[in-house]
């Protein structure tokens, strides 16, 4: 860990410091670390107390859960000049949720104190805070809605459409089944199943380990309306 020295004008333009007044921004500033992460690697465990904030200038990371078991359900993805870590700064508990690295990172932590000092004494900057807690919480009831009202068929297929893009006239699935199955909440064996059936009523095709959307509008109707019986969805 290293402190940041860099454009730290870029850096005032940022959340949470674009919320800070110049005083605080002068005090924060020394405070601040440049940090690296490679592919892989967590820049925060589940079950550990929260020790800052992290922001993003560089790649992009998931917040996920885990079983131990190597079960995970993604959560969300977070990119470059968004922050995670909000989570763990004001109840001192453990985290709940794991920030890993999808790829190579660079990032500026501040420290849980720093922020914490910041948002006592500037009452702007704790009501932004609050509107980001605010949307995140949303964006997990809607994530926990699509998983609790939804087929694992229509999770799949919604899937396949969210991250697939065209070239030449072919959508290309974006994501492999590890992440598609860490979207969908499903093991990948499921997962496999019902690509295999999509591949079986010629929407989709694999090509070696490539998937690829043939019939955009068929798999779009799939996950609006789903065809997977009560018995499959009790399995999942």
């Amino acid at each position: 860990m290293r402190r940041y020295i860099r454009d730290t004008e870029s850096l005032r333009r940022l959340a949470p410091f674009s919320w800070f007044c110049s005083s605080q921004l002068s005090w924060a500033l020394p405070a601040v670390e440049s940090r690296r992460y490679e592919a892989g690697a967590l820049l925060q465990r589940s079950g550990q107390v929260g020790d800052g904030l992290y922001i993003l200038l560089a790649g992009r990371v998931s917040i996920l859960h885990e079983d131990g078991n190597g079960h995970e359900l993604l959560v969300t993805s977070v990119g470059p000049h968004d922050f995670v870590g909000e989570l763990g700064l004001f109840d001192g508990q453990s985290c709940a949720a794991s920030i890993r690295a999808d790829c190579s990172c660079d990032a500026v932590f501040i420290p849980r104190r720093i922020v914490l000092e910041c948002l006592k004494q500037n009452g702007r900057a704790a009501m932004c805070m609050l509107n980001k807690l605010t949307l995140r919480v949303c964006e997990a009831h809607a994530k926990l809605a699509h998983l609790a009202l939804t087929t694992i068929e229509q999770r799949v297929a919604s899937t396949l459409v969210e991250h697939s893009v065209e070239a030449e006239g072919v959508w290309r699935v974006q994501v492999g089944a590890e992440e598609i199955s860490c979207r969908v909440a499903a093991s990948r064996e499921m997962v496999s199943r019902v690509v295999k059936k999509m591949i079986a009523g010629g929407i989709v095709r694999r090509d070696r380990r490539k998937l690829f959307v043939i019939d955009r509008m068929a798999v779009t109707s799939l996950a609006r309306s789903g065809s997977a019986s009560p018995d499959e969805v009790r399995t999942l």
